[in-house]
């Protein structure tokens, strides 16, 4: 069930990120999109706008010079110059109604005005198209509230000349509406709309005919209301640059404006678009590429999910190798889905080759290591029986040494007593030079002394000899127990190349296990185990190293004092010899003494030399015993410690046995 969700994971995770990376490029392409089609649109809107403000004025233009044209015409009339008011009045009236005048009057210069269909007049010296029109300058005003009618009305005037000066002016009426049928042609879209203000920032043209009769001023307005702030800046705009594009907030809706003076007037016109009709298309843009978004976001999931899956199924595959690896079993891996994984020719199908190459290196990394595990087992029964053995001799060597101490002590004692009896045999000697008329009762005494000297002698020769051979017993097992030493130190240098060998293997197993990452982890910790007990093998090798090391040097002193223990033994020997045959000459000297009584006097100063010679041979030969002693008691304690050395190998030995059991054991734990 965990691998299950495991996998869906797998393919879940790629299919979230693959869908979040089509959102992001779908997002990050309409964002783009709508961004280039809403500033193209603007742009376009704008450069409409400014089109049509432009034609727009310039119609305007031409219509007020057109119109402006004919009024001078009709103030060039004769009839009109006549300043003859009935006259001027027949000539005009019919011009009145023809060109689609409200009314037409006559100006006098004191700006009094006659007017020709309503018949009344009116004091207009403070317009300032009739002060420009009697100035001699023809022109339009702006639009205004009719003194006469009350109503909006858009003025013409032309100066009316005879022989060069300004007599009067012709001024008409127009209804204000005439101007509006001009801006209510123009806009932009369905809700645009134009108007037109002067250069004061009046309304003098708007869709909202109130705006016009109010004679609506956003500019001053704003300075009590500060909701026409907005308003007030684009007039403001306008009235400074005469020409441009601009946008602005009016009634709750954002309008672009695009504004150009009216030539020949101070007139500014301006035509808006409503920005939500600007950008009407980008709306709709959005919906489609909210749609194809949508559209490439599914088929996005379903690719995702199938690659998902696809990448998902080998490494679920996969994950079950390591799984069973992750429990100590790398039995062999299932080889037909091996190589159906390295069809793929991916990173997933080199994962697979590598976890198959990985799991045959460390098949074959467990056989090793158990064969090996298997030989220092061998081995360390093979050295405990050594140590053993070698600790068997050491006690059987140490007995003999005590033995041979024990003898070498007598043989001291035996020579003492020697020393003592020729002592009291020099005592004699002396007296006989003084007594030796008595020499004849003595001679009895003389003679038991003399055998029991000959005795001594002949037991102190066959101690010696004994003596001898023990020694010669010790040395060789010393001999023994050296060639011993130097199996155990072969022994133990084989142990040491064994847990080098490992050591480097568990090395190359926790190298494999790192490449395994965290399937590996359990890998890892037994390969850093059988390190662990190769580097204490290692250790205990280097114990029995330094054991057998001292041991051989030990036992090397050993062989140098038995060497030295046989010549002073070789020595005594002779030594021993010489005083059996010294004794042999006493003996025979007593015999003759029973035939030479007469001679003793004589022979009593040849005596004497031959005792202080003895009594010299028996002081030597007591200290050889003694020396030889030493000797053999410095040899006993050099056993003793072999014969501990030895123990103290076993032990290692057996340690080493127990820890080639433990590797044995974890290696057991694996399935090959």
């Amino acid at each position: 069930m965990t691998k299950k969700k495991n996998r869906k994971r797998i393919a879940k995770e790629i299919a979230r990120y693959v869908s979040l990376f089509a959102i992001l490029i779908c997002v990050l392409i309409g964002g783009v999109s709508i961004y280039i089609s809403r500033s193209s649109m603007i742009e376009e809107a704008e450069m409409t706008l400014r089109q049509t403000t432009l034609l727009g004025a310039q119609k305007i233009t031409m219509a007020i010079e057109d119109r402006l044209l004919i009024l001078e015409e009709i103030a060039n009339r004769a009839r009109t110059r006549t300043m003859d008011f009935e006259v001027q009045k027949a000539s005009i009236q019919v011009d009145v109604e023809r060109l689609g005048y409200l009314d037409m009057a006559i100006v006098t210069p004191d700006g009094m005005a006659h007017y020709v269909i309503g018949e009344n007049t009116a004091d207009l010296s403070d317009r300032e198209y009739v002060k420009k029109a009697l100035k001699g300058e023809s022109n339009v005003s702006d639009v205004l509230i009719s003194k006469v009618t009350h109503s909006a009305v858009l003025m013409y005037a032309a100066p009316i000349t005879v022989d060069g000066k300004i007599v009067g002016a012709l001024i008409a009426r127009r209804d204000g509406n005439a101007l509006f049928e001009i801006t209510d042609e123009m806009g932009y879209g369905a809700s645009g709309y134009a108007y037109m203000i002067n250069d004061e920032g009046i309304t003098i043209a708007h869709p909202d005919r109130e705006l016009v009769m109010t004679q609506f001023a956003p500019i001053e307005a704003a300075k009590n209301d500060a909701k026409f702030e907005p308003v007030a800046k684009v007039f403001l705009e306008m009235i400074a640059h005469k020409t441009g594009v601009s946008q602005y907030r009016y009634g709750g809706q954002a309008l672009y404006n695009a504004y150009v003076p009216v030539e020949d007037t101070n007139w500014i016109l301006a035509s808006t678009a409503l920005q939500s009709e600007v950008l009407s298309g980008v709306n709709h843009l959005i919906l489609v590429l909210a749609i194809l978004i949508v559209i490439v976001i599914l088929i996005s999931v379903v690719i995702s999910m199938i690659l998902g899956k696809t990448i998902a199924r080998p490494i679920l595959h996969l994950t079950k190798i390591v799984e069973k690896q992750a429990n100590l079993d790398f039995g062999i891996i299932d080889q037909d889905m091996i190589r159906k994984i390295a069809k793929r020719e991916d990173e997933i199908a080199d994962m697979a080759l590598s976890l198959q190459s990985m799991s045959q290196n460390v098949r074959d990394l467990i056989v090793d290591v158990s064969n090996t595990a298997e030989q220092v087992s061998a081995t360390s029964e093979e050295l405990t029986a050594t140590s053993e053995q070698t600790a068997t001799v050491s006690q059987e060597v140490a007995q003999t040494v005590n033995e041979i101490a024990k003898g070498a002590m007598d043989q001291a004692e035996n020579t003492l007593d020697a020393s003592t009896a020729l002592n009291n045999l020099s005592g004699e000697i002396e007296s006989n030079l003084q007594r030796s008329n008595t020499l004849s009762e003595d001679f009895n005494q003389i003679n038991v002394l003399v055998e029991g000297g000959i005795k001594t002698i002949d037991l102190l020769n066959h101690k010696t000899k004994a003596n001898s051979d023990a020694a010669q017993i010790v040395f060789q097992s010393i001999l023994k127990t050296n060639e011993s030493t130097g199996k155990i130190g072969e022994a133990s240098n084989l142990i040491l190349n064994i847990s080098d060998q490992t050591n480097l293997l568990a090395l190359n197993a926790s190298i494999e296990a790192a490449r395994a990452g965290e399937q590996g982890r359990g890998f890892a910790v037994v390969a850093e185990e059988i390190r662990k007990l190769a580097e204490q093998s290692r250790n205990t090798t280097g114990i029995i190293n330094e054991i057998v090391s001292d041991l051989v040097g030990n036992a090397q002193t050993t062989v140098d004092k038995m060497k030295e223990a046989s010549d002073i033994v070789k020595e005594q020997e002779q030594s021993v010899r010489l005083t059996g045959e010294t004794f042999n000459l006493i003996a025979l000297a007593v015999e003759k003494s029973e035939k030479m009584i007469q001679q003793i006097d004589s022979s009593s100063e040849t005596m004497q030399l031959s005792k202080e010679s003895v009594v010299s041979n028996i002081e030597m030969l007591s200290a050889l015993a003694q020396q030889n002693a030493a000797s053999t008691e410095e040899a006993s304690a050099s056993i003793e410690e072999q014969s501990a050395s030895a123990q103290e190998i076993a032990s290692a030995s057996e340690d080493l046995a127990n820890m080639a059991q433990s590797l044995q054991i974890l290696i057991d734990k694996f399935k090959v």
